[in-house]
């Protein structure tokens, strides 16, 4: 037993000096890395803790250009040389002041019995639309459901009228047809990934449409796992480019609250220097999305379950850009489908016999499908409004 203890104590020795080795080495290699690492711990001692590593080790490691072998391999790898972008497009130079947009004719959920499909359902603008079952072609079918929901319910409509935060109608450039489809380009963080699958159910069914979605999990503004330049506004214009939009939509911010470091500068969430970060950002975001001459449709961030997501500021940052860029740019308001009355967060809708069904997960961040859906046949409400589209009853 005496003999077994200093084998043991070697082997946890020789494990840490092994660890240490590690940590060095890839410090030394990859500051860049180190550096995020550090901007994304919690404010405080724990960030200070490592950024009293990172700081000069990395420093270290640039000045003996031992980062370059990794570069010049990242290089290599991430370097398309034939992609041809476009360049980004120019805020224009004055504002206008837009008036306030009635909403556009958006079916509120309420579930119908099964054995009521086919009725006439009622919206927003007070004009009755047919229900899903008659209307195929723009509307998806029920969603997958969480395991509260039947799966044979179909979405009817009655809802409380929504707040007036959409921006007015942005006039069409064109409207699609099944010979030249509307082509719309998604992008956004998590947020995103949850829509952009209901963008597919809903509006994939028609011929006249065509969606990309590219919704990024983990992905925000001010996150600092991805490089500004080379990574986030390199990878908009090669969308760009390559997919070609009509039509660019947007959903963000569920990652814009955690105050993480951004070149090692820590962004308290709802401080000024946070807002002009943000803002700058979403200029530079809405010029490569802009960049072939795509409309932009902005989402505000919807409201969510915990204090700490600051939305009402995220949406002014939002609604401040979308402004900037005048009638190339249009807001709609999330929580006129996701929200209570009284434009509040809620947790589920109710079907025709009272049973809750439920449209945010959990966490009270993301949304289930039915929530998704809602939202793009808001979208799809939008795009007619416009002039994209033709309304297929």
């Amino acid at each position: 037993m005496s003999r077994q203890r200093p084998r043991a104590r070697g082997r946890a020795g020789r494990s840490f000096l092994v660890a240490v080795l590690v940590l060095v080495s890839g410090s030394l290699a990859l500051p860049d890395s180190v550096d995020t690492w550090a901007a994304t711990q919690p404010a405080g001692w724990r960030r200070s803790l490592v950024r009293t590593w990172a700081d000069p080790v990395g420093d270290l490691g640039r000045r003996l250009r031992l980062d370059e072998p990794m570069a010049v391999m990242a290089d290599l790898v991430d370097t398309d040389p034939t992609m041809v972008t476009l360049p980004p497009a120019e805020r224009p130079a004055t504002a206008t002041t837009r008036q306030p947009a009635a909403s556009p004719t958006t079916t509120w959920p309420t579930v119908a019995s099964p054995t009521t499909t086919g009725q006439p359902a009622v919206t927003t603008s007070g004009q009755t639309s047919v229900s899903p079952s008659t209307t195929p072609s723009t509307t998806a079918a029920p969603p997958e459901q969480p395991s509260a929901m039947v799966a044979s319910t179909t979405i009817a409509a009655t809802a409380p009228e929504p707040a007036p935060s959409t921006t007015p109608p942005t006039p069409a450039l064109r409207t699609a047809t099944p010979e030249e489809p509307l082509r719309v380009l998604a992008v956004g963080d998590s947020l995103m990934l949850d829509l952009q699958y209901g963008l597919e159910r809903v509006l994939d069914p028609r011929p006249d449409v065509v969606v990309e979605g590219r919704g990024a999990l983990g992905f925000g503004f001010t996150v600092p796992h991805w490089d500004w330049d080379d990574d986030v506004l390199a990878d908009y214009a090669d969308m760009v480019a390559s997919f070609q939009p009509d039509v660019v939509v947007v959903m963000i911010g569920a990652n814009e609250f955690q105050g993480y470091a951004l070149e090692g500068e820590d962004l308290e969430p709802g401080s000024e220097r946070w807002r002009e970060v943000l803002l700058e950002r979403a200029d530079d975001a809405m010029s490569h999305w802009r960049a072939g001459g795509a409309t932009v449709y902005w989402w505000t961030t919807p409201t969510m379950r915990g204090a700490g997501y600051l939305t009402d500021d995220l949406n002014g940052v939002w609604a401040t850009t979308v402004d900037a860029w005048m009638e190339g740019a249009g807001m709609i308001d999330s929580m006129a489908i996701l929200g209570g009355p009284d434009g509040a967060y809620r947790e589920s809708i109710e079907d025709s016999d009272g049973s809750p069904i439920p449209l945010r997960k959990e966490h009270g961040v993301h949304f289930f499908e039915v929530g998704a859906d809602l939202l793009a046949m808001q979208l799809e409400d939008r795009l007619v409004v416009d002039g994209w589209l033709v309304y297929r009853g």
